[in-house]
């Protein structure tokens, strides 16, 4: 075998566990804390961003499990950041809007085959080496784009902050809905928002 030929299969190699080894023991209990602490923080966020695609809170769990697990396989990058998020959330709840009842089996399956896809293509992506289109993407788009869902998320969940039932998924509306309702609010519901926020703001 020439070196041609070496260095073209070690081009085309699976990386396998190349994020995770070599493991470092002086480190190890640094790492198992960032580890717990990064657990503490994603697991009550995917959770929540079932509420923005409209699935069973588990599959919260599901999209920061797996995705972890496997690149931890698969992976290369000790500092990339893998799972859902909310950008993702809305925007799969935009595409899908339309097609199937929010909530419904069917709204399941097409989330399902949604992913399914998206996953397939990220992995033609790998193997064509597309990742440099990554570098056209304007950062003041991402920027706004992600402050735009962040606003969108926190005004629906203002009506769960109050302890009040939501009735709508536009932001505008239900905003309208809390308003007129405010003064039905659960006390219990608000000083435990008012509680996690002081915690959160610090």
């Amino acid at each position: 075998m020439t070196q041609d030929q070496d260095s073209e299969g070690q081009r085309f190699r699976l990386p396998l566990l190349q994020g995770v080894l070599p493991v470092d023991r002086a480190g190890l209990t640094r790492d198992v804390l960032a580890g717990l602490t990064l657990a503490a923080l994603a697991i009550p966020g995917t959770m929540g961003y079932t509420k923005i695609i409209g699935t069973p809170v588990i599959t919260g769990l599901y999209t920061i499990l797996i995705p972890m697990a496997l690149f931890a396989i698969f992976g290369s990058s000790r500092h990339l950041s893998v799972g859902a998020d909310s950008a993702t959330a809305a925007v799969v709840a935009a595409g899908l809007a339309g097609m199937a009842v929010r909530g419904s089996n069917e709204w399941l399956a097409l989330c399902s085959l949604l992913a399914l896809m998206a996953g397939v293509l990220m992995f033609a992506a790998r193997v064509l080496r597309l990742g440099f289109l990554a570098d056209f993407l304007s950062r003041t788009v991402l920027v706004g784009f992600l402050t735009g869902v962040g606003v969108q998320v926190a005004l629906l969940e203002v009506s769960g902050m109050l302890g009040l039932q939501r009735t709508s998924n536009d932001p505008l509306l239900e905003i309208v809905h809390d308003l007129r309702l405010i003064g039905e609010s659960n006390a219990y519901a608000v000083c435990v928002s008012l509680a996690v926020l002081a915690v959160i703001l610090g």
